[in-house]
Order: C-alpha cells, then sequence, then structure tokens
C-alpha cells in the first residue's frame, strides 16, 4: 500500500480518479488512516451530508500479510448523528 486513490463523484461530466502519494500518511493503516485523513482534509463545520466531507476506505496495518485475521478495512467519514469522526 504506497499509494491513495482518489475519486470525486461531485464533479460535472462524471467521477475524477487522482492516484497520489500517500505523504504524511506513510505508516498508517485501517482506523488511524481514516482518521488522520478526516481530520485533516475535512473542514470542522463542514455538514457530514455536505461536498466537504470525504468518505474514507482504508486497508489495514497488516492486510496482506500472512498474518492471521488481518484481512480488514476501515471505513471512516464525519458522522452525520453526532458530527465527530466515526469509524466502521
Amino acid at each position: 500500500m504506497d499509494k491513495i486513490l482518489r475519486i470525486d463523484v461531485g464533479t460535472e461530466g462524471g467521477p475524477k480518479i487522482k492516484v497520489t502519494d500517500l505523504g504524511a500518511y506513510a505508516g498508517l493503516g485501517g482506523r488511524a488512516m481514516t482518521s488522520a485523513i478526516v481530520s485533516k482534509e475535512v473542514p470542522p463545520l463542514c455538514h457530514p451530508l455536505g461536498a466537504d466531507n470525504k468518505f474514507v476506505i482504508a486497508p489495514g496495518l497488516l492486510s496482506g500479510t500472512a498474518a492471521a485475521m488481518s484481512g480488514r478495512i476501515s471505513v471512516g467519514c464525519k458522522s452525520p448523528l453526532t458530527g465527530g469522526i466515526k469509524e466502521a
């Protein structure tokens, strides 16, 4: 895992796809990555169901290794219920 795939579905003419390096998120995975991206890139006062919110899907730190029970993903965004960062 050394890239971030960003898909902007709110653009005119269909989704725009961009692949970027991990940068500041290198070494993170799962819940740590979803929380870091949402806290850094989502404005604190944005509406949870608005265009500024991000829906982040991140593989677990040990995904793809031989470690048992390591094939997990983490999904995170700003919660419409509480307004905080939530992860599932």
